[in-house]
């Protein structure tokens, strides 16, 4: 009996303890939480069919202010942090069950991203990767996604008058999209930015350019522009998130692990045909990344250049 209350005592004590330690913990994640301010980015987003079957949420932030706005990449709704999501998927039948969500897991880096007033950053986020019944529910129920507005684990907007609700009915077929393309414009536009390839499922291209154009930061401003064109009307499909990576040789265009590359790595022919990378997501230009002594980095929106023919900073 004596044995008994004291591991009732004990049990209590423990509570107790766990009360007065996890609470307050709680709380201050709440507050901290609450103190951080929304960004005045408004979210919109859009339900695209980039191959048969394949469904991927478009998402665009536009910065709605008078002045610019510096947001972090980890905050951003298509890098969510240790699998938490903003939104919900639901099968349309009697009982609306929600979809098994499999977020990525994970934490990203920090870099900061400034947004001129009216620019936007975009990405996108495949669907049938997360939701693996999605193709399946889709057939038999159909499916609805919804999300709050403003979202509350985000820290942005909606835009006015945006849907918070994308339904994919039953029985879609899955068509891909259609894009009316100029393909003679096209290819002029890859031979003036001297397009090597673009590899399948990802936004990236790989250039042909000349070291001279990499070492003038004016150069490397008209050829992204031209790039930002290209892009624009000659892979609709893409959103404003792509990247570059500039070779001097096409025979070495590619990533690292692509072909010959890890042995012309370990010959040190790769990176010095590799003489610069782009991310038009994170605004930055790296110039010889692989060389020590010539490496930079310079802070460049291709939107900002557009819209105020403005210098990059280093």
């Amino acid at each position: 009996m004596l044995l008994r209350k004291s591991q009732l005592w004990f049990g209590w004590l423990l509570c107790a303890w766990l009360l007065t330690v996890i609470v307050p913990l709680s709380l201050s994640a709440e507050t901290n939480e609450e103190e951080r301010p929304r960004l005045p980015l408004a979210i919109e987003v859009f339900l695209k069919k980039p191959a048969q079957h394949q469904y991927d949420l478009h998402i665009h932030l536009t910065n709605i202010s008078d002045t610019p706005v510096m947001v972090d990449v980890r905050d951003l709704p298509w890098n969510p942090m240790d699998g938490d999501t903003w939104f919900s998927a639901f099968r349309l039948d009697a009982q609306k069950p929600s979809l098994q969500h499999d977020a990525p897991l994970g934490r990203f880096g920090s870099r900061q991203v400034r947004l001129m007033p009216g620019e936007s950053i975009q990405n996108s986020m495949p669907l049938n990767a997360r939701m693996p019944s999605l193709l399946q529910d889709i057939a038999q129920f159909g499916v609805q996604l919804r999300w709050d507005c403003p979202p509350p684990n985000l820290l942005f907007f909606c835009k006015q008058g945006s849907p918070t609700t994308i339904t994919i009915p039953k029985g879609d077929l899955g068509q891909p999209d259609i894009y009316t393309i100029d393909t003679d414009a096209c290819l002029a536009f890859e031979h003036r930015i001297g397009l090597l390839g673009i590899p399948e499922g990802q936004e990236v291209l790989f250039l042909l350019t000349p070291e001279p154009v990499i070492t003038a930061l004016e150069k490397v401003q008209a050829l992204l522009l031209e790039v930002d064109e290209y892009v624009t009307h000659c892979q609709p499909q893409w959103t404003n998130s792509w990247a570059v990576s500039f070779f001097t040789d096409p025979q070495f265009a590619g990533f690292l692990r692509d072909g010959d590359n890890p042995r012309y790595f370990k010959e040190g022919l790769w990176q010095r045909a590799n003489v610069g990378q782009y991310s038009s997501q994170i605004r930055t230009l790296f110039r010889f990344p692989w060389i020590k002594k010539r490496a930079d980095t310079h802070y460049l929106s291709v939107y900002h250049l557009r819209q105020n023919h403005a210098l990059v900073t280093p």
